[in-house]
């Protein structure tokens, strides 16, 4: 595999593989800003039997109006979304990173699942986790992760599990 840098970083988002609507797209020289979108996903108190995942558990699912923002607190775990909708061509493999600034306060984008596998659609799901003894005021809008995209040897068959085409938070099934 090798690394996408900004020739063709831009490339890509000129062919609609990448899009933040009413805004543009942040093209770094080897990676793709993700800024944080308006919804977010908690899973409710549990305190059952323990179980093997994945497995359907009840969330509440917020969604944030202009100006409005979100409190994690220390310990606090939500799911979230991009604000991009990323159109993964076949031939190309995604990783999220959280961004640096924010790492280091303890603050995780993504923890497990940062890849984007060939021919996704939709947008990126991430994991957020405050394992600082801060309160984050999340706004949706503000940078919070980036897209690095790499090369495949050759074209591959697309994506087509649960999560294609999703335009929120998914949590697990």
């Amino acid at each position: 595999m090798m690394i996408l840098t900004q020739v063709a970083l831009r490339a890509l988002v000129e062919k609609n593989a990448v899009v933040r609507r009413n805004q543009d797209v942040v093209v770094d020289t080897t990676s793709i800003g993700l800024h944080l979108d308006n919804q977010f996903t908690k899973y409710a108190p549990y305190d059952g039997e323990a179980f093997t995942p994945p497995r359907k558990m009840e969330t509440t699912t917020t969604t944030l109006g202009e100006g409005q923002d979100i409190i994690l607190p220390p310990n606090g775990k939500l799911l979230a979304c991009t604000q991009e909708e990323i159109v993964l061509p076949t031939d190309k493999f995604g990783l999220v990173q959280t961004k640096g600034s924010i790492a280091r306060g303890f603050l995780f984008a993504h923890v497990c699942d940062g890849q984007i596998d060939p021919g996704y659609r939709g947008k990126i799901t991430l994991e957020l986790i405050n394992m600082s003894e801060f309160y984050y005021k999340l706004v949706p809008g503000m940078p919070i992760a980036s897209l690095f995209l790499f090369a495949t040897d050759t074209d591959v068959s697309a994506y087509a599990g649960r999560y294609q085409n999703s335009m929120h938070p998914t949590a697990m099934a």
